[in-house]
């Protein structure tokens, strides 16, 4: 009797203990020609996708420290110019200096020429135009833009000079004592100059003039003027005056017929200084000097040889 009881016992435990623990799997059919229902498949775990994780932004330098430096560029290279503004009738000599010059350099630097009359330099320097270089005629005007805190008084020097001369028509009268202020007005009708305003050689003529009471109410009809020695000698050649106040240095390879050269005395007509002078606006202040030093060397003084100009 007691064993029936722990048999009876048994078989219901079994009964109560919970089916879920196991995949319940369906009967099969009695008949074999039924379809058997589909067995319970697990399903696949999926890998997850892979986050992708952005940098970290830079760390915000906190107040009061530096940043470190990014890493250094290279500065942009290129040749150095050189800018010079100088008188007019130093057109071909100042070329060939300028190429010289930059030859014996490494770096060969550009050298753009400004080139033009003395009152002009002057207003433009005056004005606010700056170049790195001034080389000019008239000394006067180079003391005075020095005064004005224009250009470096150090640096200044005295690279040639020039000569003023009359180029004319021959005398009719022959006359060993006839001098050049004997014809202005009388055999030479029209005289041509630089314009006294602008044009250095035109200042020296008219001082010239004025020291033989040559310039007056009475002349002023006699005088052409022009804002360059150049054009003074082209209105000489296109027939419109009989003579020029002009720069020995401009004479040569002019031929006018029936022409001849009158040298003016020195009382008269002083030699013209060419003076150099690094503006106090150079953005190439080394190179400036450079040249000015390059401008009185050995090697120069025969380039200024060559064009008819006297140097120290």
């Amino acid at each position: 009797m007691k064993f029936s009881f722990w048999c009876i016992f048994s078989v219901l435990l079994l009964n109560w203990a919970p089916l879920s623990a196991q995949t319940a799997i369906p009967a099969r059919p009695a008949d074999p020609n039924q379809a058997i229902p589909a067995q319970p498949v697990e399903p696949i775990p999926v890998p997850a996708k892979p986050v992708r994780v952005a940098p970290a932004p830079a760390p915000t330098p906190e107040a009061g420290t530096t940043p470190a430096p990014a890493p250094d560029k290279a500065a942009p290279s290129g040749p150095v110019a050189l800018s010079i503004i100088a008188d007019s009738s130093l057109k071909q000599v100042i070329q060939e200096l300028a190429q010289n010059w930059a030859d014996t350099l490494d770096a060969s630097p550009q050298v753009p020429l400004t080139l033009t009359n003395a009152g002009t330099i002057r207003a433009k320097v005056e004005s606010g135009s700056t170049w790195d270089l001034v080389i000019s005629a008239d000394v006067q005007d180079v003391k005075e833009m020095t005064g004005k805190g224009l250009l470096f008084a150090d640096t200044q020097r005295s690279v040639a000079r020039n000569s003023l001369m009359l180029y004319g028509r021959k005398a009719l009268v022959k006359d060993d004592e006839l001098e050049w202020a004997d014809l202005v007005g009388s055999e030479w009708k029209k005289v041509a100059m630089g314009n006294p305003d602008l044009v250095a050689s035109g200042r020296a003529a008219k001082r010239a003039l004025q020291k033989h009471n040559l310039i007056s109410d009475d002349t002023k009809d006699v005088f052409v003027y022009a804002p360059t020695e150049s054009r003074a000698i082209a209105i000489v050649q296109q027939e419109k005056a009989d003579a020029v106040f002009v720069y020995k240095t401009d004479l040569t390879g002019v031929k006018v017929p029936g022409f001849d050269l009158y040298p003016l005395k020195t009382e008269d007509a002083p030699p013209i200084f060419y003076t150099a002078a690094v503006c106090k606006g150079a953005k190439n202040q080394a190179q400036a000097e450079a040249f000015i030093l390059y401008c009185t060397s050995d090697a120069a003084k025969a380039v200024w040889a060559k064009y008819g100009f006297e140097t120290n």
